[in-house]
């Protein structure tokens, strides 16, 4: 995978070919005669071009000793550019892919379908590579044993797999024997004291694939349609030119679609999902169909008025519920809340219950505030010497009570925070509730995975 700016990418492509190749002559086996019997040892197969330490180990740090045979080098020749298998360069090739879903209980796949995922896979680039096979023998009679199995085997090509990897188009590929040479001895041999190397050339055709592009699919979670209501769409000075010309005009009305219509009711730390009827719903049945809770999931409540407006949105992360299969613990970003409007209060009392200095409140001090839940009258309750409204909020000046939020002349919203348990409310429709507490409809919530 890799994204638009590519600065560096390397993916061992060439390496994993070479280890693959190395892989196919590293099972040959001689019969020697020995003291004990018969015995068939393996020709071991490695690189042909060692690094001078390498090189230098396995002589034991001496230039007195050679290397022992029999042994099979394995080197790259060349690589050149293959103009006759080359494609429309700038191709891209789409598939969509299933993955099946991952039990993280069990540690294994199950029979369901899990994520899904869109691959844009890239032509890839022809190259043909020549590899040089070295066989170093000992004698003839070794020699003959092992280019017998090699000639066997190639005849004059095997297929071979690069990778298990479905999606990739250039994982078969061909190894063709073009050449032999017979031996690296002058003639006549009995007088040369070189080991003797027989050389095979293999043509290998090959591709090298730039980076595909994966992008996980997630499910459409609404879909809005606006309504709209006029006499002559010519009467409104209609332009094609204008990307978004009925934005102005009134919704007769809005339908709003989201998966099985769920709603979702947030009461404190839980977010419960329920049907039209209020019936509770498994969150599993909603999350299954996008994918799987992670650390970095949240759900965002929309607490405005108008669905398309993102601005409204209060976020909270969310995790799964161990004691509930219908509610997720979800974890308020307090910094989404609405910005307050009022100054904060010390605590939301029935005035009617306590008072200052009465064990409960503290007693009277300059600037204390409280929202007050019942009525209170100058004549009647002495202690507060103030006349208020329920819902009010009073405040102490130093020498009385006075009102400092009229309820009954306020119809504006604000927004407020109760200190004493940290807890943010806001006054609508004549009642003070919670700033993002309560059920949210279909198209005013969304779970992001």
């Amino acid at each position: 995978m890799a994204g638009k700016n590519l600065d560096y990418w390397y993916d061992e492509q060439i390496k994993r070919y070479l280890i693959q190749l190395i892989r196919i002559f590293s099972n040959f086996k001689v019969k020697e005669h020995t003291k004990k019997g018969i015995r068939y040892n393996r020709v071991p197969a490695r690189y042909g071009d060692a690094s001078r330490m390498v090189a230098s180990i396995l002589r034991n740090n001496s230039e007195n000793i050679i290397n022992s045979t029999p042994f099979i080098s394995v080197n790259i020749a060349s690589i050149q550019p293959a103009r006759d298998r080359t494609h429309e360069p700038f191709l891209v090739d789409t598939n969509q892919v299933a993955e099946r879903e991952w039990d993280n209980k069990t540690g294994t796949y199950t029979s369901e379908q899990g994520n899904l995922f869109t691959t844009q896979r890239y032509m890839p680039v022809p190259y043909n590579m020549t590899l040089q096979v070295d066989l170093w023998t000992p004698n003839t009679d070794t020699k003959l044993q092992v280019l017998e199995q090699v000639f066997v085997l190639f005849n004059p090509s095997i297929q071979l797999q690069s990778n298990d990897n479905p999606l990739d188009w250039s994982s078969v590929f061909e190894v063709e024997l073009t050449d032999i040479a017979w031996s690296s001895r002058g003639i006549p041999a009995g007088v040369d004291e070189n080991i003797d190397i027989s050389t095979l050339t293999f043509a290998i055709p090959i591709w090298i694939s730039p980076p595909a592009k994966v992008k996980r699919q997630s499910i459409i979670q609404r879909i809005i349609t606006d309504i709209h209501s006029t006499d002559s769409v010519e009467n409104l000075g209609f332009s094609e030119d204008y990307a978004d010309f009925f934005g102005n005009v009134e919704d007769t009305a809005e339908i709003i679609v989201t998966p099985s219509d769920y709603y979702v009711q947030v009461v404190g730390s839980g977010a419960t999902l329920v049907n039209a009827a209020g019936v509770p719903q498994k969150w599993s049945d909603l999350i299954d169909m996008a994918g799987e809770l992670t650390a970095t999931s949240l759900l965002k409540l929309n607490i405005g008025l108008d669905s398309d407006n993102l601005l409204n949105e209060v976020i909270g992360s969310v995790t799964a519920n161990p004691l509930s299969e219908t509610s997720l613990i979800f974890n308020l970003d307090s910094e989404t809340l609405p910005s307050t409007t009022l100054t904060a209060v010390d605590k939301i009392i029935d005035p009617r219950a306590s008072y200052p200095g009465d064990g409960t409140l503290a007693a009277a001090a300059v600037d204390q505030r409280y929202l007050i839940t019942e009525s209170i009258d100058d004549v009647g309750m002495p202690n507060w010497a103030v006349d208020a409204s329920a819902n009010d909020i009073i405040q102490y000046n130093g020498t009385k009570w006075t009102v400092v939020f009229d309820s009954s002349a306020n119809e504006s919203e604000q927004q407020i925070i109760n200190t004493f348990t940290s807890s943010q409310f806001k006054w609508s429709n004549g009642a003070w509730i919670s700033s993002y507490e309560g059920e949210y409809n279909p198209g005013f919530w969304r779970l992001a995975l």
